[in-house]
């Protein structure tokens, strides 16, 4: 009797833990149904990308100081939402910007924490085109697109550049290993690769050039 009233027991402790179970798996359910869902084109999806497809994907690329940042709370050249507007004096015009020798971009205030500029220095910048709110940002993953120039030497002082990823995968495309590839200038190509694999600064003019000559390789 014993027996029969322990597997009486257990079958019953059973079914309310299944019970329990089923009840907690639909609360969960119901609780995700309820989360508000995130649109797709909200998220920002990109992987680090050689310097052949930043050329590609960018719709200007020029090295520039920038002279000028303006915050505007309620941008109405963007629809309202609150912006950053740049002013670039333009050095090195690479792609896009024909030949002008200024440029004026905004960009979305909540993006420049990773992206943002300073008046008085100087960059190289590949851009995505302007959305339909008049906006921008610098091409690829935490502002792959965004090379700092800054000056090396003390006598001989020369201009190098460098991103927020120290130059990795500039050469080869660390997710599907595509390398770039500058066929009439093997030793610019090799330089690029060696800075690109070791991480380090590339120079301000062999940088222009790689890039000069990707461009017109991709037109």
């Amino acid at each position: 009797m014993k027996k029969y009233l322990n597997l009486f027991l257990g079958l019953l402790i059973s079914f309310n833990g299944l019970t329990s179970l089923s009840f907690a798996n639909e609360v969960t359910e119901e609780a995700e149904s309820e989360k508000p869902k995130i649109e797709r084109h909200f998220v920002f999806e990109s992987t680090p990308m050689n310097l052949q497809e930043l050329e590609k994907s960018s719709d200007r690329i020029f090295a520039g100081i920038c002279t000028s940042k303006e915050e505007i709370e309620n941008d109405s050249e963007a629809g309202g939402l609150p912006t950053v507007k740049y002013t670039f004096k333009i050095t090195d015009g690479v792609k896009g910007v024909a030949r002008k020798k200024e440029i004026t971009f905004r960009q979305w205030s909540a993006t420049i924490r990773s992206a943002g500029f300073e008046v008085g220095k100087k960059y190289v910048l590949f851009l995505y085109p302007d959305s339909n709110r008049n906006l921008t940002s610098t091409i690829g993953v935490d502002g792959q697109g965004l090379f700092e120039v800054r000056k090396r030497g003390i006598i001989r002082r020369s201009e190098i550049v460098s991103n927020k990823l120290k130059n990795h995968g500039l050469s080869r495309n660390l997710k599907s290993q595509k390398k770039i590839n500058i066929e009439q200038d093997k030793p610019l190509n090799d330089y690029i690769d060696r800075c690109s694999e070791l991480g380090i600064p590339i120079g301000y003019k062999q940088f222009i050039k790689a890039v000069r000559y990707l461009a017109e390789k991709n037109n």
